[in-house]
């Protein structure tokens, strides 16, 4: 029988979609799973549909050791099924959680599940654990990026012609549209939009019997704009087992059984509970659902029952409303009886925010005078450092501090900020980056600790009573701690730049979508010769360039560099129309970061600077391709960024800056004969044409300083000798360059930017190293920009002493001989120490 992924049949959106989810039985027993199958396996023999028309079943579901207590890994599962030979056609889709294992250890997980030909995934936070201590070190967020890393690093280390086959993983997230207060059912919405961005590619409620709570999620979806598909979740609520009283007593955190169902579910036969399953059914299969996820059942008769049932009542499910509305009293719901949404609580900040947000300005704000006055006596007083007496006495004073008022639990990795004053660790029964799970109670408690109101609505208050606090919470997603932190100072890792806020010197212009570059510059043409459509329909070469740019935002990039110039030496209208395309790739991939448009056609830059604008002005940007996630727009920051202008081509750029805002690399060279050493622009000359240009963007055009980036090009270190003395070489020129135009008075805030990878030309090796070492020399001239790949951290990871002596030996080459010698000898043993054995 063929096999299609979950993913395939979800992007193909046709028949609606059954997933069925199986359990292992007591003891770790098989034989639930077992019996299921192999009476699936006899009911499709010869090919025969298991299911009626319009229904596909398409996959198995496998839980994590659900509800907390130990069970059969799905690793296992699979590997049992795979040699039974059970699947038949069937795909798996096993449950990611990050309750008992660290990153490393997922990371195994999914490694072994790649190699086991697994795609579909479903990315969960998890249960706490009844009887062991939860891990949590990612949570479902964090899991999500994650996977889409190992899908770009798959990606982006594949050849060219064999991007076909590059596995994949497929994640689907969790939401639940079953709460019923404000601030929990808005959290889950926003979390949802933040797993979307984090890559989730297909949606599966939690489960819940309210029918009006499932159309507002739809409607939620629909109104943000968010195009990914929804698999309905059903359980088999039924006396059969004791899954009913348990969620009603809240001993299954998440579920939530009402008075009334409970009553009527004790009341009602078997049939009746088949017949509410498969209402339920019918009701996601009208609303839009590309899937059900079937769970409860592990009889393979009552699994088809439901279905064949549901498609008797097909499109006819609104008589059933009643037996499908079971909401909790004085429920919150988003939208009205019309459809419209409902005006959202106006809270007021309470003592404690107002306390927080008033330390937190007064002495933690970069931008007041307080945090420069306690910096800067901490470090007088050694504090820096991370130890001594100062540093033990500060810290043990925090820890006592915080834990009073915030229940601290030491991470030293502190989001009090990010959360409007909020723990979400000592805070939190399971202390994850990103709040919520989604155990919290109708009435917005925590699931796993009753007497503990749920953090996320701690978070959601408290954002509330701020002007746009809703959005910022909304937008933004923490990333993982940093573990090494665990029990040092967060205050002075925040003060000092060592924890999640640590800010890079160094501006970076992400490098990697660039058509000189000859892997990504074979598998641009590939996707141009697809035609017409290559930039929208799905392909192994569109997801490749789709890699590279959210790897770029991924790994921190400050912009998103786009040269297409190698397509334009033949045909420069193509070049135009390509920098159009990639321009709306770069608005719908990156994430917020803002395109860098980088050419030496004034043609292409224009284009691009337009488009750019053009997608930007709808809510939007361009339509999602079919069959994968829009998702929430990011906020885009920056304005873009245009590399470059020259002397001889500002009077063409510069105006453009009368309808759009943009940044702008200033290249120094001049079509004039330069009168420098060895005939080359000397340092002075290089700096007239800094004025120059600087004179016509500030003073014409209403640039502002910040919005300039001189680059006065990179020289290949390996060939930087001059050939006649006296004459200084071309590292060092644009290192003075760089010192004397950023300690001018007249350029105070203007950026100096370099196209570092240029210096690692016709090296033998270790030019990532040599990279990161003329990084560093730079940024003591005063460089604070570079054209890089963001992956690489220039500017954050401590270069080798050795490599920055060869480049600082290239910065002082000044003529004289005994600078050249130096020069010449590291070069030699450097050659030497990396040359690849024949």
């Amino acid at each position: 029988m063929e096999h299609k992924s979950l993913g395939q049949k979800l992007r193909q959106r046709s028949d609606l979609l059954v997933l069925a989810e199986l359990t292992g039985g007591p003891g770790f027993s098989f034989a639930p799973i077992e019996r299921f199958l192999n009476v699936y396996q006899e009911a499709a023999q010869g090919g025969r549909a298991v299911l009626p028309e319009g229904f596909d079943f398409a996959a198995i579901a496998l839980p994590q050791n659900p509800g907390g207590v130990a069970n059969l890994e799905p690793a296992a599962i699979i590997n049992v099924l795979e040699a039974n030979h059970l699947l038949d056609g069937l795909d798996v889709v096993p449950h990611i959680s990050c309750k008992d294992a660290n990153a490393d250890a997922i990371v195994s997980s999914l490694v072994g599940f790649r190699k086991a030909g697994v795609f579909s995934v479903l990315a969960l936070t998890g249960d706490k654990p009844v009887a062991a201590k939860g891990v949590f070190e990612l949570e479902s967020v964090g899991l999500l990026r994650l996977i889409r890393k190992m899908n770009h690093d798959a990606y982006l280390g594949a050849k060219p012609d064999a991007l076909a086959g590059v596995h994949q993983f497929i994640a689907g997230a969790a939401v639940s549209p079953f709460k019923y207060s404000e601030a929990t059912q808005m959290q889950q919405y926003y979390k949802m939009e933040k797993k979307v961005r984090c890559g989730a590619a297909f949606l599966i409620t939690q489960v819940g019997w309210d029918w009006r709570k499932s159309l507002e999620l739809f409607i939620y979806l629909k109104e943000r704009r968010i195009d990914v598909p929804v698999v309905g979740n059903v359980y088999l609520l039924s006396t059969l087992t004791p899954a009913p009283r348990l969620m009603h007593d809240i001993k299954l955190p998440g579920c939530f059984v009402s008075d009334e169902l409970l009553a009527k579910v004790y009341s009602e036969k078997l049939d009746d509970h088949i017949e509410r399953a498969a209402q339920q059914v019918a009701m996601f299969k009208a609303m839009g659902a590309a899937g059900v996820d079937i769970g409860g059942v592990h009889d393979f008769a009552t699994f088809t029952r439901i279905v064949e049932r549901a498609a008797e009542i097909g499109a006819d499910w609104e008589p059933f409303k009643d037996n499908l509305c079971w909401p909790a009293k004085e429920a919150f719901y988003l939208y009205d009886d019309s459809g419209r949404a409902v005006p959202l609580s106006q809270p007021r900040p309470t003592l404690g925010k107002r306390f927080f947000d008033f330390s937190h300005r007064a002495f933690l704000d970069p931008d007041h005078a307080g945090f420069r006055a306690f910096k800067g006596t901490m470090a007088f007083l050694g504090a820096d450092k991370g130890e001594g007496p100062v540093y033990k006495l500060f810290n043990a004073s925090e820890k006592a501090f915080k834990y009073t008022l915030f229940d601290c639990e030491e991470c030293g990795d502190c989001f009090l900020p990010e959360n409007f004053g909020v723990c979400t660790m000592g805070d939190c029964e399971k202390g994850i980056d990103n709040a919520p799970c989604g155990d919290a109670t109708v009435d917005g408690y925590c699931g796993n600790n009753l007497e503990r109101v749920c953090v996320g609505n701690r978070v959601y208050e408290a954002a509330a009573s701020e002007k746009g606090g809703r959005e910022r919470l909304r937008a933004t997603i923490n990333p993982r701690r940093n573990p090494v932190l665990q029990h040092s100072s967060s205050i002075l890792n925040y003060l000092f730049g060592k924890d999640h806020t640590m800010k890079n010197a160094l501006i970076s212009i992400g490098e990697s979508v660039h058509a000189s570059i000859p892997k990504t510059g074979q598998i641009m043409h590939q996707l141009r010769d697809r035609g017409a459509d290559a930039y929208t329909q799905p392909s192994p070469e569109l997801d490749y360039i789709r890699a590279l740019i959210e790897s770029q935002a991924a790994d921190g990039a400050d912009y998103i560099a786009v040269n297409l110039d190698a397509f334009g030496e033949d045909d420069p209208k193509l070049a135009v129309a390509m920098m159009v395309e990639y321009t709306r790739l770069v608005h719908r991939w990156g994430d917020g970061v803002p395109i860098c448009i980088d050419s030496s056609n004034d043609d292409v830059l224009e284009a691009g600077l337009k488009e750019w604008y053009r997608v930007g002005a709808t809510p939007r940007g361009c339509p999602a391709q079919p069959g994968q996630a829009q998702g929430p727009a990011p906020t885009v920051i920056r304005p873009p960024l245009l590399n470059s202008v020259k002397v001889y081509t500002m009077d063409r750029i510069l105006p453009l800056k009368r309808q759009y805002d943009f940044s702008v690399i200033a290249l120094l060279v001049s079509e004039d004969k330069p009168t420098g050493p060895g005939g080359s622009h000397s340092v002075d000359e290089l700096c007239a044409l800094a004025h120059r240009i600087f004179d016509e963007a500030v003073g014409k055009y209403g640039f502002k300083p910040e919005q300039i980036f001189f680059d006065s090009t990179v020289f290949p270190l390996a060939i930087d000798m001059p050939m006649e003395p006296g004459v200084p070489g071309y590292t060092y020129r644009t290192f003075e360059t760089i010192r004397k135009i950023k300690s001018d008075p007249k350029f105070k805030g203007a950026h100096f930017s370099l196209g570092v990878s240029n210096s690692v030309r016709d090296l033998p090796g270790r030019r990532i190293g040599v990279c990161r070492a003329y990084v560093a020399k730079a940024m003591e001239y005063g460089l604070d920009a570079g054209i890089v790949n963001a992956a690489h951290k220039y500017g954050t990871v401590e270069p080798d002493p050795a490599l920055v002596e060869l480049v600082d030996a290239f910065a002082q080459l000044d003529g004289s001989l005994d600078k050249t010698g130096k020069a010449m000898e590291l070069m030699g043993q450097f050659c030497q120490q990396n040359r690849k054995p024949s």
